[in-house]
């Protein structure tokens, strides 16, 4: 005779009034579960470097203007991407396998909204944020995660409560027909971290050439930084050179342009004669 316990079958709580039961996916979950059947297409591979960020993150504590890190990263990493060609490359099937080139970076950062008590996942564009401001950076960044999500991603909500026919043939003409459509919406690079809740990714995924993530800066002032990227487009050495450049960039760029917004905030304004 078995010693294993008798299987209840009104579920593990006891409970008599639970019962097995199906649920429509809800609207919310539609994007994400979109890029990751197309996902499954781009054999993707992710490397890690940890690097020293102490400096970096005194100049962020003492600047007089609080940014957010996604942008410091967002803004060296498309810095970067100027210097290598190959993070502005995507791979296109048609109308013939090769490699369409945009001629500035564009990040698109994961940013979760609330709405009607369901988790929400958009994906903000930022232009060429190598080249904007952090403060203009910042700003933009406040509009995607304060203004009604009906306006800032007024597109991607319409299209999340789309039929999954339909919404699977847009992404498709998206994905394959015209490259620079194709950057509009999913951007050059990704940016996705949940270092802000102490949790790092460790294999970022989604339909791009490269995503990039870190995890929570530690007391040391190390932190961890993950490039996942298309190996059609590029290897590893590449990726290799890109973090160590991504390093530099934060440790000098943008710690001086942190350095920049503490002292002109601290200059006595000029007052008329």
């Amino acid at each position: 005779m078995s010693n294993l316990p008798a299987a209840n079958p009104t579920g593990a709580s006891g409970n008599s009034t639970t019962k097995r039961r199906r649920r429509a996916l809800p609207y919310c979950r539609s994007l994400v579960i979109d890029l990751m059947h197309f996902q499954r297409d781009y054999p993707t591979v992710t490397h890690t470097k940890e690097m020293q960020l102490g400096k970096l993150a005194r100049s962020r504590t003492q600047a007089a203007q609080k940014i957010s890190w996604c942008l410091l990263f967002a803004k060296a990493y498309s810095r970067v991407s100027e210097e290598f060609p190959e993070l502005r490359r995507t791979y296109m099937r048609l109308p013939w396998p090769h490699f369409y080139e945009h001629p500035e970076p564009m990040a698109n950062i994961s940013i979760k909204r609330v709405l009607e008590g369901e988790d929400w996942l958009f994906f903000a564009p930022f232009e060429n944020p190598g080249r904007v401001p952090l403060i203009k950076l910042q700003k933009k960044l406040t509009g995607y995660c304060t203004k009604p999500v009906h306006s800032v991603f007024k597109t991607q909500f319409r299209l999340a409560h789309l039929p999954t026919l339909f919404r699977r043939t847009i992404w498709w003409l998206r994905l394959h027909l015209s490259g620079p459509k194709r950057i509009k919406r999913l951007g050059t690079f990704g940016l996705t971290t949940l270092a802000g809740q102490g949790v790092t990714i460790v294999d970022p995924k989604a339909p791009s050439t490269s995503i990039l993530t870190y995890g929570p800066l530690k007391p040391d002032g190390n932190c961890q930084v993950s490039i996942a990227y298309d190996h059609r487009v590029m290897d590893g050495s590449r990726i290799a050179a890109i973090l160590s450049r991504l390093e530099v960039v934060l440790d000098q760029d943008i710690r001086t342009e942190l350095d920049n917004i503490k002292e002109s905030c601290r200059k006595p304004k000029k007052t008329a004669a």
